[in-house]
């Protein structure tokens, strides 16, 4: 892309800085498609949904100790 702008990487920086601190914003518009049938909200939905359905499915009780000090044991290893 710079070659065909005809900017080394140098002069592209020293331009898009300049630019970038008297404008207070960045130069160029930053835009990338959507996958096609996927937008971010309705995924983060669907995932949320079925969080829900395996905390419902799941009706033990909890012992949050014993979750946490697992979880910890599997990061960082026995600490004994």
């Amino acid at each position: 892309m710079l070659d065909e702008m005809g900017q080394t990487k140098q002069t592209f920086y020293e331009t898009f800085t300049k630019t970038a601190l008297r404008e207070r914003s960045i130069p160029f518009m930053i835009k990338a498609p959507l996958p096609p049938n996927a937008s971010n909200h309705h995924s983060k939905l669907e995932a949320f949904e079925r969080l829900e359905a395996v905390r419902k499915e799941n009706k033990r009780e909890i012992d949050f100790d014993k979750e946490r000090s697992g979880a910890m044991h599997e990061k960082y290893g026995a600490i004994d």
